[in-house]
C-alpha cells in the first residue's frame, strides 16, 4: 500500500526536524564554510598548469567531503545511522561525483540540443544566413522563438522533476552507510505533486533569497573587486548566510526519507517509471 503524503503533515515534521539538527550540525557547518572559502581563495591563486589544476582538485575533493559531513551531520542527527560520520561522508562523497557525473552527461546533452536547434532556426529564419549575431531578434521574426522558449522552460521542469526523484540518495546514503542514488528513484514515484511544491518553497526559493542577501552582504562589506583572500573570506560567510536553507532542506529530505524509504535495504532494482 503506497504511503500517503500530504503537504502540511511534511511540511510540519520537516520543520521539527530542522530544528533538532541544527545544533549538532554546527562545528560541521563552520569546516565546510572554511573549506568553501580556502578553496575559491586558491582558484585565485594557484598558477595555471598541472601542478595548480592538481591542488585546485584535491582542495575541491577535500571541500566536497566537509560538505558530505556537513550532511551527514544533519541526517544523522534526526535519523538512524548505520555507520559512523567518517563512513557515512566518503560514501555520501562518492554517490555526489556520481551525480556529478549524471549531470554533466544531462547538460552536455541538453547544452548541445539547444545550441544546433537554436542555431538551425536562427539561420533558417535569416535572410542573410551569414548573419546570426542576433539570433533572439532572428527567431523571433521568423515565429519560432516563442516554441523554442517554451521547449526551454519544458527542459527546465524536466530537470526540476528529476531532482524531485532523486531527492532521498543523500538522505539514504548517510542514513544507511551505502551509496544510493538510482536505487531511491523508485521511492519518490507518485510523490511529486506534494514533493514539489514543498521542493519549491522549502529548498529552492530559501536557497535563492538567501544566495541573493549574501550576494548584497558580500558586495557590502567586500567590494565589486575583492582580493583573493576577500574572495575566499566572502564564500565563507555566503556559505554562512546559506546556512538556514542547508537546515531546512535536510530537514525535508530527512522527513521524505523517514517515510518513503523502504525497509529492504538490499533493493537494487529500480520499477519503471
Amino acid at each position: 500500500m503506497a504511503t500517503k503524503l500530504t503537504i502540511p503533515e511534511l511540511l510540519q515534521d520537516s520543520i521539527d526536524r530542522m530544528q533538532r539538527l541544527i545544533v549538532p550540525s554546527l562545528p560541521f557547518a563552520a569546516s565546510f564554510a572554511v573549506a568553501s572559502g580556502v578553496l575559491i581563495w586558491a582558484a585565485n591563486v594557484l598558477p595555471e598548469g598541472g601542478s595548480g589544476f592538481a591542488a585546485f582538485s584535491a582542495l575541491f575533493f577535500l571541500t566536497l567531503f566537509a560538505h558530505s559531513l556537513f550532511s551527514v551531520a544533519m541526517y544523522h542527527a534526526v535519523l538512524p545511522a548505520r555507520s559512523g560520520k567518517l563512513g557515512a561522508a566518503w560514501k555520501l562523497t562518492l554517490a555526489w561525483i556520481l551525480v556529478f557525473v549524471i549531470a554533466a552527461i544531462a547538460g552536455s546533452m541538453i547544452t548541445l540540443f539547444f545550441a544546433l536547434i537554436g542555431a538551425s532556426l536562427g539561420v533558417g529564419t535569416s535572410e542573410d544566413v551569414g548573419n546570426i549575431s542576433d539570433m533572439t531578434a532572428q527567431m523571433r521574426e521568423g515565429g519560432t522563438f516563442w516554441p523554442l522558449f517554451m521547449l526551454f522552460l519544458a527542459t527546465l521542469f524536466g530537470l526540476f522533476w528529476f531532482a524531485v526523484r532523486l531527492m532521498t540518495f543523500a538522505a539514504a546514503t548517510s542514513a544507511r552507510g551505502t551509496v544510493h542514488v538510482l536505487r531511491t528513484w523508485y521511492w519518490t514515484k507518485g510523490y511529486f505533486r506534494v514533493l514539489g511544491p514543498l521542493m519549491l518553497g522549502l529548498v529552492v526559493v530559501p536557497i535563492a533569497a538567501l544566495g541573493q542577501l549574501a550576494g548584497v552582504v558580500s558586495g557590502i562589506v567586500f567590494g565589486p573587486e575583492p582580493t583573493p583572500v576577500q574572495a575566499g573570506l566572502s564564500t565563507a560567510l555566503a556559505m554562512i548566510i546559506l546556512l538556514p536553507s542547508a537546515w531546512l532542506g535536510h530537514g525535508f529530505a530527512a522527513s521524505v526519507f523517514a517515510r518513503l524509504a523502504p525497509e529492504d535495504t538490499d533493493q537494487t532494482t529500480t520499477p519503471a517509471s
